[in-house]
């Protein structure tokens, strides 16, 4: 599939290859205020939950990501635990606000 065909599908074709999910919060690849730790270093590399074990999954099961989950560590250091988590949605859904703490079930389709 050349890049001229791919710039013609819809989202949904899109889909079958290619997710795209925002980190809201996160700095450039790492840190921030969010819940921006995917397992994309050191401290949650091996997480089951980690960005790299996702795609593996997609390709070796068939299973595609329907959401990332983020992390945010106290002090953002991972022996001082946990202070929230999060599921990131697949573009183009949205992490939505919906009068709770919990944001991980809220992927939410929104008007651009």
């Amino acid at each position: 599939m050349t890049e001229s065909h791919i710039t013609e599908l819809e989202s949904s074709e899109l889909d079958e290859f290619c997710r795209f999910f925002r980190i809201s919060g996160m700095g450039h690849c790492s840190g921030g205020v969010r819940a921006w730790e995917i397992g994309q270093t050191l401290a949650g590399s091996g997480s089951e939950s980690s960005v790299l074990m996702a795609m593996v999954r997609w390709v070796e099961e068939g299973v595609a990501p329907e959401t990332m989950l983020g992390t945010k560590y106290v002090n953002d250091t991972v022996s001082d635990g946990v202070a929230f988590a999060r599921a990131h949605c697949r573009y183009p859904l949205r992490n939505t606000y919906d009068g709770t703490v919990d944001y991980t079930k809220n992927c939410l389709e929104v008007d651009q």
